[in-house]
């Protein structure tokens, strides 16, 4: 009897099939040294032992391994998280989540970068927006973002690519245009090969230059009899667009 108590207290370093097994041999030892006569009192002894093993069983059974799950609780805990690297497409802003257990507070060292209001989304999760102006630069550019909750510290580095540009440099030659007619040479920058838009009486000439940004265009002498205006449009793009405007004076006795 003393050694099923022991099993029933120590189970948890047993396997179920060997607490079972000791189980067993515990009761025949307790039971087999009872004397029956007759057969009806073996079959009683039978019954008793069997009796006896189930109800073991099920208190075995119910003290056994501890089947609690473990559950992971980091999410839950207090420790700051944020996405530590963000990229931005043009002037759309994107959406910050940051994990933290106190509403936390976003400074930049980029006056291109902007920060909106941070907004609770739920307990321990908070949201914030955040855009940039269009970059002109023709070059990427990086900003550095600082999250601070309570006495933690976080930094996000945000990317913006560049965004189409095309900007004119020069217009040679300056003012009115030659009534009798000219080469028209514009100097720019742009992010890529510019396409243009031209009116019908200048026509773009000779090879493109993209390492120096350089068109040039070949003007008609003007026989209309009176000045005219046209504009050069230069675009990369959808959104990058420079604009020439160009006179020309009517050539001298034209009609």
């Amino acid at each position: 009897m003393v050694t099923l108590f022991y099993i029933l207290a120590n189970g948890n370093n047993l396997s179920l099939t060997r607490r079972i097994g000791k189980m067993t041999k515990a009761f025949k030892n307790i039971v087999c040294p009872i004397h029956f006569t007759h057969n009806s009192d073996m079959r009683l002894k039978d019954f008793i032992l069997s009796g006896m093993i189930l109800i073991f069983a099920v208190a075995v059974v119910a003290c056994g391994e501890d089947k609690t799950p473990i559950v992971d609780d980091s999410w839950n805990s207090g420790s700051l998280t944020v996405n530590e690297e963000v990229a931005l497409s043009g002037t759309s802003s994107q959406q910050l989540n940051i994990k933290a257990s106190v509403k936390p507070t976003l400074t930049s060292d980029a006056e291109w970068l902007k920060i909106g209001e941070v907004k609770s989304l739920t307990t321990g999760i908070y949201t914030v927006d955040i855009s940039a102006e269009a970059n002109t630069t023709g070059d990427p550019r990086t900003a550095k973002v600082i999250v601070t909750a309570g006495k933690e510290n976080a930094t996000i580095t945000v990317t913006q690519a560049s965004s189409d540009v095309v900007e004119i440099r020069s217009v040679d030659p300056q003012g009115e245009l030659d009534p009798e007619g000219c080469i028209l040479t514009i100097k720019y920058v742009a992010t890529a090969a510019p396409a243009t838009n031209l009116p019908d009486w200048i026509k773009e000439t000779g090879t493109r230059s993209l390492v120096d940004g350089e068109l040039t265009f070949t003007v008609s002498p003007n026989d209309s009899g009176r000045e005219r205006e046209g504009i050069i449009v230069l675009a990369v793009g959808k959104d990058a667009v420079a604009n020439v405007t160009v006179r020309q004076g009517a050539k001298a006795g034209a009609l």
